[in-house]
């Protein structure tokens, strides 16, 4: 039996973003469509940071199990604050079929979600984005962002303004690229935002509701625990609320629970068209993602077949 070994370089190269987004697209229609396997993950908390293990089966075709451990830690040791592996295995058989770091994977995967949610829930004519967080997350959010939208300035906090002025000097060395600034404050970045997307580690709301302009979109994806939250009270009492996954967010998604809201309704189902998008230009809408299975098992899927047809990767002996 062979097993194909893929590195961070590999996946990050056979998973541009507009492949990616089309991906989750896939992910959250079979997920909502109920034909996506996928128990609850499991997480166990260390003094550090905390492991979680996700398995998924999608569409019985791709079967995968991600082991994922966040360390906030690691920024200090100039390390990446998300490492991992993620396992493909045949769903005939039960055959390990790879191994593929999902650091890269995660982020880009994440990031394609946001996108996702951006192309079905902002308004068509948002030009501006504002992050808070300038970490992967953040890199890989506004990637996506920038291609479902025409974005022409980006508003940037981080308490770490390093970080955001790494960010901005990335961006500036693209062609095209839109305007960046640094804010002083995260109330600065949401009111100069059509888009705003928290991607931050920050157990408290990161913002404060009242200063989002009417017709907002957010996307959080930041906080997947019970008791942690980017985003308040304010905020998601009076939004449109999307979620990846009901009941991952039912007992994962602080922002929600905190606050005792259900969501109205889940990615897919809009995918799906059995639940309605954006009712008009004024409405405020909320993506709460605290990510899923099926969105590795959709990427792993792609990524895996992809190394097959190009010969991508390493080949061992098990």
């Amino acid at each position: 039996m062979k097993l194909r070994i893929l590195k961070h370089e590999d996946v990050t190269r056979l998973l541009p973003m507009p492949q990616a987004i089309e991906q989750m697209r896939k992910a959250f229609a079979e997920l909502s469509a109920g034909r996506a396997i996928m128990p609850m993950r499991s997480r166990m908390d260390m003094e550090e940071g905390d492991m979680l293990l996700m398995p998924a089966c999608l569409e019985e075709s791709v079967l995968c199990v991600k082991a994922v451990l966040t360390y906030p830690g690691n920024r200090k040791r100039n390390l990446p604050v998300v490492q991992g592996m993620l396992m493909v295995f045949d769903p005939a058989t039960g055959t390990p079929l790879a191994l593929m770091d999902c650091e890269g994977m995660t982020a880009i995967r994440t990031g394609a979600a946001g996108g996702l949610a951006i192309d079905l829930l902002s308004r068509r004519d948002s030009h501006t984005v504002g992050l808070i967080g300038s970490g992967v997350q953040a890199h890989t959010q506004l990637k996506a962002a920038m291609f479902v939208r025409e974005i022409r300035q980006i508003c940037v906090f981080d308490p770490c303004r390093e970080a955001a002025v790494a960010l901005r000097d990335e961006i500036a060395g693209q062609a095209n690229a839109p305007e960046v600034i640094i804010a002083s404050e995260s109330d600065e970045v949401v009111q100069s935002s059509d888009i705003v997307i928290t991607a931050t580690t920050s157990p408290t709301p990161t913002f404060d509701g009242h200063a989002l302009r009417p017709g907002t979109h957010v996307t959080a994806i930041g906080s997947y625990r019970p008791d942690r939250r980017e985003v308040d009270t304010y905020t998601v009492e009076r939004a449109y609320v999307v979620v990846d996954s009901r009941e991952a967010s039912k007992n994962e998604a602080g922002d929600l629970i905190i606050p005792g809201r259900q969501p109205d309704a889940e990615l897919g189902e809009i995918v799906n068209g059995t639940a309605a998008s954006r009712t008009d230009d004024q409405q405020i809408t909320l993506f709460k993602s605290v990510g899923t299975a099926v969105q590795d098992a959709a990427a792993a899927g792609w990524v895996l077949e992809q190394a097959e047809q190009s010969g991508v990767g390493m080949l061992i002996d098990v």
